[in-house]
């Protein structure tokens, strides 16, 4: 019987980050288009980023959460440094005042992930794909 190598945390991130981007992008489009969160524009799926509103490696609370990263162009995510201020705008649309408002008191949090929650994630956002 062969064992398996049990991933390091860093490597389970790594999975998490590829399969809930993966969800935010299924989530955010339809029929191959996706709108912007930051500049409102219908775009093809093949422009799309998962932009995080507060940034993953700051806001290690928020990193996985589905009020903090939506579907963005790669334009405004990586040209426009997430064009934050349109961002602003398309979540208020989308999520409205009380759940922003939850989020910025959220992304305060410091978040630790040990390997069975980070587990239980990935298996919850595969399953939705």
């Amino acid at each position: 019987m062969v064992m398996k190598k049990q991933k390091t945390l860093a490597q389970l991130k790594k999975d998490m980050d590829k399969v809930f981007n993966a969800y935010i992008r299924k989530r955010d489009s339809k029929d191959g288009y996706f709108t912007c969160i930051s500049s409102g524009k219908t775009l093809p799926v093949s422009q799309m980023n998962a932009g995080h509103f507060y940034s993953a490696g700051h806001h290690s609370a928020v990193r996985w959460d589905e009020d903090n990263v939506h579907g963005q162009s790669i334009h405004d995510n990586c040209f426009l440094h997430g064009n934050l201020l349109g961002y602003r705008e398309g979540l208020l649309k989308k999520i409205g005042q009380e759940r922003l408002t939850r989020l910025e008191i959220r992304r305060h949090n410091e978040a630790k992930y040990d390997r069975g929650t980070l587990e239980i994630l990935i298996k919850k956002y595969k399953s939705m794909l």
